[in-house]
């Protein structure tokens, strides 16, 4: 015991003394490197505290050692530490402190990063696709892995009970997943690479598709030919994959999304009107076609649609019930899942709400939506008004791909398990996205402010 200790005390030293010496580029590089295993150094309390966690929150102390600037003026910074505050209040009425602290934790962590994304691509453009690389190279390997475990269910069985799976989902989510708790992976027609939820894992190779392509706009010339076509390749790997998770949303939000990014790049020009016939006749071919498609190439895809949806039914039901009960603060984190336990007799499951706003009034009340709405409102105004000022710029090309990312998130998190930022391996994604977002931005004014100065006689 006292060894075990004493090593654990090294590496923590060891750990502080790199962090503090590192570069910021470093710093999340190495966030990139650990977002995906989820190697636990815990337990904290009852539950085990992933090491990726541990390496946010060291280096946002680092930040606040070192002074940098904390852009409380930037609207979607301010909206996050609102949502922050909202949550963290809560935790004074919480029948799970813990649980609070820790969804706290992680909404810091997604400030954070997205706060050292943006510094290290505004101190040398470029700087960023580095730490991008990293975490996108895990996106690939989970995307061959959802192809090969949904080609031979037997080869996922095998992973989901070797030691290398407690390493990468976490031993606490292993644990339940064997302890009665099995995850829908467990269906042959579904399918998680390092995720034991499909939904889930769709949901991080969407976000991947998106940041492949922001990172492939702008480059051009022979040197650049190489990397753009391993961009767009790892886009296409990433994509296909999500259909072979087997999650209905992912299926329709695959199809959709791209052509909705595209909807805005070309609705924000100035001679958008020419195009609003175009884009009716196509939403109305949308409407008509998609569900056409997916019902050929996801067989079932109507049925399970429907399937899944009745059985997050009771679950909701539940949430009105609780709504009209307890309509100002919620339940509290840890409040929804004690609750709820109540009523297993009645055929409801004890599982997660599977919708970020119930999630949100569960865990911290009105205020928490409040604060939940501010935040996914400011995100999609924000890139949104970049798109359409700067029509047919990189930097518009670039907040496209961002947005649809957003959307994806949010999208997925009506039906899904998932916070506002994704999940805690898409976190980082998100947050680089969104940083990439900043930084083009101030190169971009800073390029038109320098245009703007008269030469001098």
């Amino acid at each position: 015991m006292i060894l075990v200790l004493a090593l654990g005390l090294a590496g923590a030293f060891t750990g502080l003394l790199f962090c503090v010496t590192a570069t910021d580029r470093t710093r999340l590089t190495v966030a990139a490197f650990l977002a995906v295993p989820q190697v636990f150094v815990g337990p904290l309390g009852t539950l085990n505290l992933p090491l990726s966690q541990c390496w946010v929150i060291l280096i946002a102390v680092c930040w606040l050692l070192e002074r940098k600037e904390l852009p409380v003026r930037d609207p979607v910074f301010r909206a996050v530490l609102v949502l922050g505050v909202t949550q963290a209040a809560a935790i004074s009425w919480s029948p799970d402190p813990m649980v609070g602290i820790l969804e706290v934790a992680r909404l810091i962590s997604f400030a954070f990063l997205l706060l050292y994304a943006a510094r290290v691509e505004r101190v040398r453009a470029g700087a960023l696709t580095g730490p991008f690389t990293v975490v996108l190279c895990w996106a690939v390997v989970n995307a061959v892995l959802v192809w090969v475990f949904r080609l031979s269910p037997a080869v996922e069985s095998v992973f989901l009970q070797s030691p290398l799976a407690p390493l990468i989902v976490g031993p606490d989510a292993m644990t339940a997943f064997f302890d009665g708790g099995a995850n829908n992976v467990t269906d042959p027609l579904k399918s998680g690479g390092f995720f034991i939820n499909a939904n889930v894992s769709s949901m991080f190779l969407g976000v991947a598709t998106f940041c492949f392509l922001a990172l492939g706009v702008g480059l051009r010339g022979a040197e650049h030919r190489r990397r753009k076509r391993l961009y767009a390749a790892g886009a296409l790997v990433c994509w296909s994959a999500t259909f072979m998770t087997g999650s209905k949303t992912a299926a329709a939000l695959a199809l959709v999304l791209p052509l909705a990014v595209r909807g805005v790049q070309v609705l924000g020009r100035p001679n958008a009107r020419w195009f609003l016939p175009q884009a009716g006749a196509a939403i109305g071919l949308g409407v008509w076609l998609v569900p056409r498609l997916l019902e050929k190439y996801v067989p079932g895809y109507a049925d399970a649609s429907t399937e899944s949806l009745a059985s997050r039914a009771p679950m909701w039901e539940f949430a009105m019930t609780m709504f009209r009960e307890h309509l100002v603060l919620g339940l509290g984190f840890g409040g929804w899942s004690r609750t709820i336990e109540q009523f297993a007799a009645l055929g409801i499951e004890t599982l997660p709400p599977h919708n970020l706003f119930i999630a949100a009034w569960a865990s911290s009340g009105l205020p928490g939506v409040a604060g939940l709405l501010f935040l996914a409102v400011t995100i999609l105004v924000v890139l949104t008004a970049i798109v359409v000022k700067n029509v047919g710029t990189h930097l518009a090309r670039t907040t496209a791909f961002a947005l649809g990312a957003w959307w994806w998130v949010l999208i997925h998190g009506m039906g899904d398990n998932t916070a506002v930022y994704g999940e805690a391996k898409s976190m980082i994604l998100l947050a680089m996205l969104l940083g990439l977002v900043t930084s083009r931005l101030a190169a971009h004014r800073a390029a038109v402010e320098r245009e703007a100065v008269p030469c001098p006689a």
